[in-house]
């Protein structure tokens, strides 16, 4: 019953790759190595999910570093914002031109980038937004190279093994595969929905904008029968999450390292379990008890709720609406 709850493979790996920037934060007590942690967890699904090779990988975390710069830049000006969240996601979407197991460095890109580049701007306190980025963009580098290495070594193992030779290195995948069915509508889908979100998030001063711009573009899986599934499932998460978060919150001391763990646990989420409702569903949560952990209201944590339950309808709606375009095209 276990096995089929918790991925242990992908969990133990994820824990053992993330080990290193977990510690480095507790040991410098540096908050941007706990930031830096979801770019671990990231590479490393990436790097399982869509089989990259230690280039891809490689090109993986460049690609999240300078969308990182790009987007904190951005963050100074509502409309470039707007208009960086579109290119992200629609970007984000086309690479599984390159087959539909890319989805998942698409996905992996836009998370780190968005929820990096939101928290940053959100505690520059005047300073400069490229003085950020030159401070935060080492620390998310170094946090992907556990990843890096253990691709390296893993790839080298298999290769001995295939008598392969040294050319191999220069690819980006282990696969091959054909392009995902419908990428183009997801493109279009995905682009409206963030650009929406973002508008309301920049225009309406959303707290924690990165969780309504990011659940509107979630749910751009590629079909319809997912994406509906998706949004169910982010809304069941997000309402017995945060509440069951808030309810355990209450009884946790308001410590720094505690603070740290539950950092860590929100980013192993991503990798622990088979069924995602319950991975989702454990993550609003872990995130709820973070919020009131680090000393904020018990009711802060609602703005998780409310921001992936919005964020989720309005990524819906675009889908639906742009395959019901789609079709009316086709027809005619």
């Amino acid at each position: 019953m276990l096995d089929k709850l918790v991925n242990v493979r992908l969990l133990s790996y994820g824990a053992v790759l993330l080990a290193p920037v977990f510690l480095a934060g507790l040991v410098t007590g540096n908050p941007l190595w706990l930031r830096a942690e979801i770019v671990t967890v990231s590479a490393f699904i990436a790097a399982e999910r869509s089989r990259l090779a230690p280039l891809g990988v490689l090109v993986h975390v460049v690609a999240i570093c300078v969308g990182f710069i790009a987007m904190t830049l951005a963050l100074g000006t509502p409309e470039w914002f707007v208009v960086a969240c579109m290119l992200l996601a629609a970007t984000c979407v086309s690479i599984t031109a390159a087959g539909a197991q890319m989805r998942w460095t698409g996905a992996f890109t836009c998370i780190p980038v968005l929820y990096v580049a939101c928290a940053t701007a959100h505690d520059a306190n005047g300073r400069g937004m490229m003085q950020l980025c030159t401070e935060t963009c080492p620390y998310l580098f170094c946090a992907a190279l556990p990843v890096i290495f253990a691709s390296i070594v893993s790839y080298r193992a298999k290769q001995r093994a295939a008598k392969s030779n040294v050319r191999a290195w220069l690819v980006l995948r282990q696969v091959s595969e054909t392009p995902a069915p419908n990428y183009l509508e997801g493109m279009i889908a995905a682009a409206f929905a963030v650009g929406v979100a973002a508008w309301l998030a920049e225009w309406h001063r959303v707290p924690y904008p990165q969780w309504l711009i990011w659940s509107a573009a979630s749910v751009v899986t590629g079909d319809i029968a997912s994406a509906r599934a998706k949004w169910k499932d982010r809304i069941v998460g997000a309402i017995v999450g945060v509440s069951a978060g808030m309810l355990f919150g209450i009884f946790m001391p308001h410590a720094p390292l505690l603070f740290s763990i539950l950092t860590a646990l929100v980013a192993l989420t991503l990798v622990a379990f088979n069924q995602y409702v319950v991975a989702f569903g454990t993550r609003c949560a872990l995130h709820a008890v973070a919020i009131i952990v680090a000393g904020h209201s018990i009711f802060s944590a609602d703005a998780r709720m409310i921001n992936v339950v919005l964020g989720s309808t309005i990524g819906i709606v675009f889908v639906l609406g742009t395959h019901f375009i789609g079709r009316s095209i086709k027809r005619h």
